[in-house]
């Protein structure tokens, strides 16, 4: 006791200017101090987005080495085609968590029967805890940037992305996203700009590109403030896609679609988020995951046929970082069971396939999810105990490594540790991009 007052004495002016700061930021001040639990010894619950009581040490890191890129094994056997699947915020606790929470320890989820597995590094140019955005930029480009930005390295230069790269060589690509189709994860790989909510900029550039069918939901991304949608600018761009795009939104209208039509195609199945919790009512108008895959797939099949040389499909479960900001294991075991389903039918098709290569990854992990005995040091009981251990109410992304998982022509370049920026270039190794100069859809 005589150790706190004295605590206190020290340091009563800063104390005084955290409790007249209030909320967050006062908790912040005292949590800088190490005396966060005062908040709770006193009788108020610790505010929302706060760190839960416990040791925490800050470390100010070594700058390193510059970046090695890692040695590729030369692939003789090309893939014709890649399906790559990112779960965003997903690391090996929300895998293992999954797997347990559907059918316990000795359960057999989709990614368990890849023959390829390894980890990859998250950080980006700028922090070692990643953003969706730059994570997914390293994905498409082959190149670190900042937090926040889309398809631009950290001095805002244009980087060429796998859609566009694959494009000149005669391959056709598809995105998909459980989110809206301008979350950061799809728009690196159709838009370059430097801050991620420019979502007004976003959505014209993704539009403007190449990519033949993108799938998701963020109607109201496509609408101006006075129809009830997003857009500052005014624009009704859902309108004005009209002469360019053929333009879903229901699941009835993807699932009679006429395959014949070769055009540029975009789905919009929701306001904003699939399965947002606010339009329940309207879930039954939204597919899947897997059902948007088997529809890219069966689209870009068509595309194949008549004179691409491949397709590349990116899928991004989006919900399970959202599932660990909210500290909430329901929704992320709903949003990993839709995530897990998509796996299997991207596995499935290319064991039939036999050309083309799956790739099963994440951005980040979000949440700090733990696995641990419902009573501590007890490791005899069958109970165990799921926390989420970044914030209380709303957690935030770590800097641990995420698992890769591969299978099919190529997946020899995904196993042990890998950096982000080498699943870019992983892709380009598998593909054969040779002696063919120019678009298959123009």
């Amino acid at each position: 006791m005589k150790k706190i007052f004295s605590f206190l004495k020290k340091n009563i002016l800063v104390i005084a200017i955290s409790f007249s700061l209030g909320g967050f930021a006062g908790y912040k001040v005292l949590e800088s101090l190490g005396i966060a639990f005062l908040m709770s010894s006193i009788g108020d619950s610790l505010p929302e987005g706060s760190i839960a009581d416990k040791d925490v040490f800050l470390e100010t890191l070594p700058e390193g080495q510059s970046l090695v890129q890692k040695e590729l094994i030369s692939v003789d056997k090309k893939a014709k085609n890649i399906i790559l699947l990112i779960g965003d915020g997903m690391s090996l606790s929300q895998v293992s968590s999954y797997r347990l929470l559907k059918g316990g320890p000795n359960e057999r989820i989709s990614v368990d029967k890849f023959p390829i597995s390894g980890i990859v590094l998250t950080h980006s140019e700028d922090a070692i805890v990643t953003d969706s955005a730059s994570s997914a930029t390293a994905f498409s480009t082959g190149k670190k940037t900042n937090n926040g930005a889309l398809g631009l390295d950290q001095d805002k230069q244009v980087l060429e992305n796998f859609t566009e790269k694959i494009d000149k060589h005669g391959y056709v690509s598809s995105l998909i996203s459980t989110s809206e189709i301008t979350h950061a994860t799809p728009a690196a790989y159709a838009s370059h700009i430097d801050l991620r909510w420019k979502t007004d900029e976003i959505s014209i550039q993704m539009m403007d590109s190449d990519v033949m069918t993108i799938l998701g939901g963020g109607r109201h991304f496509f609408l101006p403030e006075e129809m009830g949608g997003k857009r500052s600018d005014g624009l009704n761009l859902l309108e004005q896609i009209q002469s360019s795009h053929m333009v879903l939104t229901t699941k009835a209208e993807m699932d009679t679609f006429d395959y014949s039509n070769k055009g540029r195609l975009v789905g919009l199945f929701a306001d904003e988020a699939l399965r947002d919790k606010e339009t329940p009512e309207n879930h039954i108008f939204e597919p899947t995951s897997s059902e948007m895959l088997n529809f890219a797939i069966n689209r870009s099949e068509q595309f194949t046929y008549n004179g691409c040389r491949g397709f590349f499909i990116m899928v991004e479960g989006s919900q399970v970082d959202w599932a660990g900001h909210a500290n909430d294991l329901n929704f992320l075991k709903r949003e990993m069971e839709d995530f897990d389903e998509a796996v299997r039918t991207a596995l499935d098709f290319a064991k039939n396939n036999q050309e083309t290569l799956v790739i099963v990854t994440a951005d980040h992990e979000t949440g700090g999810l733990l696995i641990e005995p419902a009573t501590p040091t007890d490791y005899t009981s069958p109970e165990v105990k799921f926390s989420f251990n970044t914030g209380i109410g709303y957690g935030s992304h770590t800097g641990v490594p995420v698992p890769i998982y591969a299978y099919g022509p190529g997946s020899e370049n995904f196993t042990g540790t890998l950096d982000n920026t080498d699943v870019y270039y992983a892709m380009v190794e598998a593909l054969d991009l040779s002696s063919y100069s120019r678009s298959c859809v123009n």
